[in-house]
């Protein structure tokens, strides 16, 4: 994939979310620094949106473990992401922009245990998101279970369209990770 590298240039524009006919537009971005001595490795279960998905993924643990992980590589699979950039080796404190659907994302890795786990943090137009994705491998391949919540003002505030919005995204990011992980297994297979 050397001729598919894209480098990360956020965009300006607002974020604007769309579900079918209805757009939210949540205005500018926010920083939020929250001081912490501690990672988060759980999401937050008080959270006013909180989004759960499970699905089995027929191929080795490495490759779906290295699809998910290569943020870089995260736009030639899911066409909502129009850019993600990380280079080197992904580990606790690791930072890596990325933009989907307009909202421009920074998240810090919190917890990762290679071929296991990985929970990452950020903040975006006032929502502040923890993200915990589970692999179990099988003799049949990979079961994979993410949650992931939404906390903040804007969160609150808009919960009731945010929440299908987080829904949809998350079981259109499974969807696509098995996919991709399924036909990159077959590739290799022959």
């Amino acid at each position: 994939m050397k001729g598919n590298k894209k480098t990360f240039t956020p965009s300006k524009a607002p974020l604007a979310m769309n579900a079918a006919a209805t757009t939210v537009v949540l205005g500018t971005a926010m920083n939020i620094a929250v001081a912490r001595t501690t990672p988060m490795t759980e999401i937050d279960r008080t959270a006013p949106i909180i989004s759960r998905g499970d699905i089995f993924i027929k191929a080795p643990i490495e490759t779906v473990w290295h699809i998910q992980t290569n943020i870089s590589g995260w736009t030639t699979w899911r066409p909502t992401v129009s850019a993600a950039h990380y280079d080197g080796q992904l580990k606790a404190g690791s930072a890596f922009p990325w933009e989907e659907g307009g909202l421009q994302i920074t998240s810090t890795v919190q917890d990762l245990v290679p071929m296991r786990r990985i929970v990452w943090t950020g903040p975006a137009q006032g929502i502040h998101a923890i993200h915990v994705w589970e692999f179990t491998a099988t003799a049949e391949g990979v079961q994979v279970h993410t949650e992931e919540s939404w906390t903040g003002e804007a969160a609150k505030a808009h919960a009731a369209t945010l929440q299908p919005l987080l829904d949809k995204a998350l079981q259109d990011w499974l969807a696509r990770l098995k996919s991709t992980s399924e036909a990159s297994a077959s590739n290799t297979a022959r």
